[in-house]
């Protein structure tokens, strides 16, 4: 059979969100994704997604990610035996620069349709499972302190969540780290809590708050300090107060070597999107493993779809201490697959079927996409 690739299709979908999501940067009031379909000769085909926080963040957008896919990608991967990963891989690196969300939406596809092939689960493909499901964080991101203490309170209620982080960086540095000790003690307790400023702050703000944090019980600080600030980050790591944990900064093999070298993380935030991919992933855990650093499943906010390959990739790596924020499709508004990935107790679930184990729901596909995309 001809399980060479005969096309590439990619479209834009803007899908609505429950609450308005608080980052440093910017307000989200909807998430947008571009979808790709690889389809073998035969007719098989795997699904890939590509999303990111915003281009505040990486500088990729869903446009950017599209057009690099259609006019960069689609002519080095059409023809190409999709098993020959590896190959396929090294040629988007040598074509492309950079682009590692891209770069990933793309992988993503592949390891779908390699898993249908052969007829696994991708983590299969990863090296197998180290554990079947891990805890998810619910992100507090209203940018109140009695509203992210409420909707906290009322996720443990109803949805049984003892682990959330709080979205940072919005307002002065010094009101931040107020705010996020303030909420921590109200939940204190109850539950664990991390803090995100997404680089926001400054060293002095940090080494200030850091005792506050420790003592309300806030259990990482997570990119408190600009991507480029390896030596403060360094600092705050050698205070031993309250782990630090790395992602803006810890996107590549490269880096995350860096920061083992300098000492400058606790914990590594691993995200596929960031890294180009769960291959790369997977590698940066063993980088991270062999240093005596921890991880933690971050997000891009995904759907079922990006949710499900980030599972195949975490649910094979041994040190996934700090579990992960896998939320998104419990965050958006709808989702695009006909059944989306499982969550209970607190805890989401890998799936077992073959590829990634999701299908494209078409008919919501077709009500969230973009037009002339």
């Amino acid at each position: 059979m001809d399980k060479t690739i005969r096309s590439i299709k990619t479209e834009i979908l803007d899908i609505p969100i429950k609450r308005p999501h608080q980052f440093s940067a910017e307000k989200m009031y909807a998430k947008s994704f571009v979808i790709v379909r690889i389809e073998t000769a035969e007719g098989l085909m795997g699904i890939g997604e590509g999303t990111t926080p915003g281009i505040w963040w990486s500088g990729e957008s869903v446009e950017t990610m599209q057009a690099v896919i259609e006019a960069h990608f689609k002519p080095l991967l059409l023809n190409q035996d999709p098993r020959n990963m590896g190959k396929i891989l090294a040629l988007m690196d040598r074509q492309v620069q950079r682009n590692q969300f891209a770069k990933a939406t793309v992988e993503m596809a592949l390891y779908d349709l390699i898993g249908k092939i052969n007829e696994v689960p991708v983590h299969q493909l990863l090296g197998g499972l180290y554990q079947e499901s891990i805890p998810v964080r619910w992100a507090l991101a209203t940018g109140d302190v009695e509203e992210d203490a409420a909707e906290a309170k009322e996720k443990m209620e109803t949805e049984s969540y003892v682990n959330f982080k709080i979205k940072a960086g919005n307002i002065s540095p010094a009101q931040d780290a107020k705010r996020t000790a303030d909420v921590a003690y109200l939940l204190r307790g109850h539950s664990t809590v991390g803090v995100d400023p997404n680089g926001s702050w400054d060293i002095l703000t940090a080494t200030r708050w850091m005792d506050r944090l420790n003592e309300a019980g806030v259990d990482f600080l997570e990119q408190p300090l600009p991507y480029w600030d390896i030596d403060g980050l360094a600092r705050l790591t050698a205070m031993s107060k309250v782990p630090v944990m790395a992602d803006e900064s810890a996107s590549t093999l490269q880096e995350v070597m860096q920061l083992a070298k300098k000492k400058a993380a606790d914990i590594i935030s691993l995200k596929i999107h960031k890294s180009g991919g769960m291959k790369n992933v997977v590698k940066i855990a063993g980088i991270a493993e062999a240093a005596g650093i921890s991880c933690f499943g971050g997000t891009s906010l995904e759907s079922s779809i990006g949710t499900a390959a980030c599972l195949h990739a975490y649910c094979t790596i041994p040190n996934l201490d700090y579990g992960s924020e896998l939320f998104g499709p419990v965050w958006l508004a709808d989702d695009i697959v006909k059944e989306p990935v499982k969550y209970e107790n607190g805890r989401i679930f890998v799936p077992k079927k073959p590829g990634l184990g999701v299908e494209l729901d078409d008919e919501k596909v077709s009500r969230y996409r973009r037009k002339n995309t």
